[in-house]
């Protein structure tokens, strides 16, 4: 299947791709710090961090503030809230940080993403550890990033919006009981590959609309979801675009080789598999879809995506596999 094209971007150097950075000083060092966290993300796993990970804070000159949220609603109420300029560290799952990622674009404060769910692919991605307590002594390393923030009817993201095959091994991976870390989407696609059935997808990517059978669409700010899948490997968040790759009419044995080969990226240019970039992104089916971001349940086709340049500011590397 041909792949479609999006906006190039512009040659190495070009302004509008070049990362806006912040001043090396820690903003708030001394002053006061936001830990939210989510007390059921990675079955306790960020509870059972909070304390050590408060303390961290502390130490880098932080008095700390703890909160124990109830809700994904009261985590981005409490970021949104937060003084322009501060620090809220958010430490949960990858819906969590979607979470708290929306009240800090909102508020104006800076994002320190840590890592207390199963998969933590934004964490991951952002080149962060994925010990918190690491993550935060590591604080003098890190730089303030403006990068962008993906939207999904309304909703904002930071790595993957999706639907189709992959939203429902989601689904199955979400509802498990069993402790299987970032494993848990691999047990869940398997189980989703005895549920689906054929769809039939009609995408546009800036009004460039193409309708095709197929197994799913990814759209990718982050670009990496499922534990580890880079699904849109090329995907940047400081570049202003979103990256959209889907999987056509393939064979059982097609559909297991692209989410194998997308764990290091190298599924794009395979049979099947289409990509393109663009702002503006809409997804309907023929069939009932849920479309997922972050992890989590956002609602039923239709979708409309798009993105919020550099609308969120974040503590992470310089050097992170997710800039440009």
């Amino acid at each position: 299947m041909p792949r479609q094209k999006g906006p190039r971007r512009p040659a190495a150097g070009a302004d509008r791709w070049r990362p806006r950075r912040e001043p090396r000083t820690l903003p708030g060092a001394g002053g006061d710090a936001l830990l939210l966290v989510s007390p059921t993300a990675g079955r306790g796993r960020a509870r059972r961090l909070a304390p050590r990970t408060a303390e961290a804070l502390r130490r880098a000159g932080f008095t700390v503030s703890t909160v124990m949220t109830g809700s994904l609603r009261e985590a981005t109420e409490r970021a949104r809230t937060a003084a322009p300029g501060s620090v809220v560290a958010a430490l949960g799952g990858d819906g969590f940080l979607g979470a708290v990622a929306a009240g800090a674009r909102d508020s104006g404060a800076v994002l320190l993403p840590l890592a207390g769910g199963r998969a933590n692919d934004a964490v991951r991605r952002l080149g962060l550890p994925l010990n918190p307590v690491r993550a935060v002594r590591a604080l003098p390393r890190y730089e303030v990033t403006a990068i962008d923030l993906g939207q999904v009817n309304g909703r904002p993201y930071l790595g993957v919006a999706h639907v189709g095959f992959d939203a429902l091994a989601n689904e199955y991976g979400n509802a498990t009981r069993v402790a299987l870390g970032p494993f848990v989407y691999l047990y869940g696609g398997l189980k989703a590959f005895r549920a689906w059935r054929g769809v039939t997808f009609t995408l546009s990517v800036d009004g460039t609309e193409r309708v095709f059978p197929g197994w799913f669409v990814a759209v990718g700010n982050g670009g990496q979801y499922g534990g580890g899948l880079r699904i849109c490997p090329r995907a940047k968040v400081d570049d202003g675009l979103l990256d959209v790759v889907s999987l056509g009419r393939s064979s059982f044995l097609t559909v297991v080789a692209t989410f194998l080969l997308s764990y290091r990226g190298r599924h794009l240019g395979r049979r099947g598999i289409a990509a393109a970039r663009g702002s503006s992104v809409r997804i309907t089916a023929d069939e009932p879809l849920n479309v997922y971001a972050d992890g989590e349940l956002v609602g039923p086709l239709p979708a409309a995506m798009t993105i919020a340049p550099r609308a969120l500011k974040v503590l992470m590397p310089a050097d992170s596999p997710a800039l440009h």
